[in-house]
């Protein structure tokens, strides 16, 4: 799989290894957030996904090792939780 440009070379080789449950992140262009992995052979992985940002039902897609991929990040606001309290 390749990161976008803006990730580390070195990084490149393992970006399969961050594909984990939860993730949330752009795959060839489209956001969706990964549910659970359906299965996974030599070329590929099959994940079942949630799309983000759009209304759309749960679907599975094929993670190949030639796809773009780049993670969304969280954000937060520490000060948030003390500001309620």
């Amino acid at each position: 799989m390749k990161l976008s440009s803006d990730q580390p070379s070195k990084l490149r080789a393992t970006a399969e290894a961050h594909l984990r449950v939860g993730s949330q992140l752009f795959h060839n262009g489209m956001p969706v957030q990964l549910l659970y992995r359906i299965k996974q052979e030599d070329c590929r992985e099959m994940w079942r996904v949630r799309p983000l940002f759009v209304e759309g039902p749960d679907r599975d897609e094929a993670f190949r090792g030639s796809d773009t991929i780049s993670f969304l990040h969280t954000m937060r606001a520490p000060c948030w939780a003390r500001a309620a309290a």
